[in-house]
């Protein structure tokens, strides 16, 4: 009897033990990078669960890989967004290259998101409309609480979402784009579940219901567009992965899921693709030069080189010129550039078979003549030296006296506010070896540059 009585201990020890929470550690960070592979719908029936269920999708393809990139705030073309109510410690990762074609395309779109003890939410968004190389970003007024810890089985919550993106800026800016709506959220599942990544992986599964008004206003031209976007979002969560090991989108009419987007969490694999399947790439030949002078050569390197038609964009402020006879259909285009700041390049690639872009973010830096002229400090573009540095941080700009200089660690996290001396210099004596984004806000400029302490 004695041995029934521990056999049945072990069973219920094992079962509760399953029975996993899923908390703030649970969640990606800033440089963390994570695979996924996209696949096809196939009529799995998404909607079981119940409690110490056993989830099969073994049988999931793979039709195209891709990796979330976790980036800081700063590290993205968005950065000017922590002047408007952006949280510093914000964690952004690049969405998609491009939605949508020709002017009315988006380009660089990135969502940004915000972990805490109490819940892992959506605070920004950001992205670069075609038809204004102008980044545009939005910061949530009512953020998107995508998760509330801990998540536990059966726990139930609701909460409501509200950000309004500006389509470029003053004397450019369009309108704007209006998401608004609310969240309900349900942990209907636990138990564990089986993919092509991994075999009987103890998980929580969520249901999130999302009802959202999508609204465009384009000032211009007088148009003020609503529609709904509502979706069902099951994610299955563990405590091993940063990323649900299996997330479906779709959605649901008098109660039937229709699922749109699989993804899961995997390892690297060759996509059952065919050989003419277009991958975009490039190099160049310099990153850095003066405006105006510097010619930049774009070498084509994209795969396979069949029939191909190409379309370049430059991402920045104005000031672009193809030159050479060269245009923005080139194959190896030559570009010189009449303005200072950085510049992002987006590349698609298009033949018989499909298309695909690639862009590469703040590739280039054009910088003003190395003069004497106070004005040789660009609005993307903060001097300062030595780098690497030791002690002091010193500045060539004598009107930058008495600004305050906000320090960023690789993180994202402030770590140090200083003003600018009489000497042009600031004390970083305490700040630990590694790599430091320097910041001043004057007005309506952001000046930036990231320097290296030894």
């Amino acid at each position: 009897m004695k041995n029934i009585y521990l056999f049945i201990f072990i069973v219920l020890s094992k079962s509760i033990s399953a029975q996993i929470q899923i908390t703030q550690s649970h969640m990606p960070s800033i440089n963390d990078t994570i695979r996924y592979s996209n696949s096809n719908v196939f009529n799995y029936d998404y909607t079981l669960t119940g409690a110490n269920y056993n989830w099969d999708f073994v049988n999931l393809n793979v039709v195209s890989q891709d990796i979330y990139k976790f980036q800081s705030l700063l590290q993205t073309p968005y950065s000017t967004l922590a002047f408007t109510g952006m949280p510093f410690g914000a964690i952004g990762y690049k969405v998609a290259d491009s939605i949508g074609q020709g002017q009315a395309a988006l380009k660089n779109i990135y969502n940004f998101y915000d972990k805490k003890s109490s819940g892992w939410s959506a605070v920004g968004t950001g992205f670069t409309p075609a038809a204004i190389p102008f980044p545009a970003g939005g910061v949530y007024k009512d953020k998107d609480e995508i998760y509330q810890f801990p998540l536990t089985y059966n726990r139930f919550d609701s909460s409501t979402f509200e950000v309004t993106t500006s389509l470029g800026t003053q004397p450019f800016q369009l309108g704007t784009f209006k998401q608004k709506g609310y969240r309900l959220n349900k942990v209907e599942g636990w138990g564990t579940i089986t993919t092509p990544y991994g075999n009987t992986i103890n998980c929580l599964k969520v249901k999130s219901t999302v009802n959202e008004t999508d609204s465009l206003k384009v000032s211009t031209l007088s148009i003020n567009v609503g529609f709904q976007v509502n979706r069902i979002e099951y994610k299955w969560l563990s405590t091993s992965e940063l990323i649900p090991i299996l997330e479906v989108t779709g959605t649901e009419i008098n109660g039937t899921f229709t699922p749109s987007i699989v993804r899961y969490r995997d390892n690297y694999r060759n996509p059952s693709s065919g050989p003419l399947t277009l991958k975009a790439n490039f190099t160049v030949n310099k990153n850095i030069g003066i405006a105006g002078i510097d010619t930049f050569e774009f070498t084509n390197t994209s795969t396979p080189n069949l029939g191909n038609t190409f379309e370049w964009t430059i991402q920045g402020i104005e000031g672009v010129r193809f030159v050479s006879n060269t245009s923005k259909t080139s194959t190896n285009p030559k570009v010189v550039f009449d303005s200072t700041g950085l510049f992002s390049v987006n590349l698609k690639a298009s033949n018989f078979f499909g298309s695909h872009d690639t862009t590469f973010t703040n590739l280039i830096t054009i910088n003003k003549d190395n003069s004497n002229s106070i004005q040789s400090i660009s609005p993307f573009n903060l001097k300062s030296y030595p780098n690497p540095f030791t002690k002091y941080i010193h500045f060539d700009n004598p009107l930058l006296q008495g600004k305050l200089v906000r320090v960023f660690d690789s993180g994202g996290r402030l770590i140090l506010n200083s003003k600018i001396d009489t000497d042009l210099k600031i004390n970083c004596e305490k700040l630990n070896s590694g790599i430091y984004t320097l910041i001043i806000k004057d007005l309506d400029i952001l000046y930036y540059t990231q320097i290296t302490k030894e």
